[in-house]
């Protein structure tokens, strides 16, 4: 009972600060204290994104989409071109690293070009569809980024600096789950410790640490 009264509080308080955000900001955070999430537009996950990817050496963001149902990114994994439809399924942010599970429902293609498409075709000799492309996959992949055919894992160090450094989650964590939605991207808390750290950091604002009145 105090741990659901205690999460009650937290996301009281994150909606007493959004409503006070400058408009600017806003619409970037909206907090549904009944069902215990908070919703993150898609410019500010995409924003995230970019610099955390900005962060890998293995990985290349070309191009982001926003769509109602996931987000159409292009990459560059070691040379290769890669078309991935995805949505963020779950998030684990501890020790000052972070764990991120990403749903692939849409396409996972290699862009087309000669020396992609000769591959591919080798490939779906062996297979169809997705899962003829795993073992595709395990040969371009880095190490910290493992595919299923339907989820893929993503894990590794966070930045020192940027919107999330390590330093917040070197001695709390935070458990997400991630639903997407056309407005944005909706995070529910499964552990508590460590939420009102993130907002104010993907927000850049500070934020009141309890609720008025407690």
């Amino acid at each position: 009972m105090a741990e659901r009264s205690g999460a009650s509080n937290i996301l009281e308080s994150a909606l007493a600060w959004v409503k006070q955000l400058p408009s600017t900001l806003s619409t970037d955070v909206a907090v549904d204290v009944g069902r215990k999430r908070v919703r993150l537009s898609h410019a500010r996950v995409e924003a995230l994104s970019r610099q955390l990817l900005a962060q890998s050496k293995a990985l290349e963001l070309i191009s982001w989409a926003s769509g109602p149902a996931v987000y159409d990114v292009r990459l560059s994994v070691k040379g290769w071109k890669l078309r991935v439809e995805t949505t963020p399924q779950r998030l684990e942010l501890s020790g000052g690293n972070y764990k991120l599970w990403l749903s692939t429902p849409g396409k996972v293609e290699l862009d087309q070009s000669g020396a992609a498409m000769s591959l591919l075709v080798g490939v779906l000799r062996a297979g169809a569809g997705q899962a003829a492309l795993r073992p595709l996959a395990e040969k371009l992949l880095p190490p910290n980024i493992q595919w299923d055919g339907k989820v893929l894992k993503v894990e590794g160090q966070l930045p020192k600096g940027g919107a999330v450094p390590a330093r917040l989650f070197e001695s709390s964590s935070l458990e997400l789950s991630a639903e997407h939605s056309p407005e944005g991207l909706w995070l529910t808390a499964e552990a508590w410790p460590g939420l009102m750290d993130l907002l104010q950091a993907v927000v850049g604002t500070d934020l009141p640490r309890k609720a008025p009145g407690t």
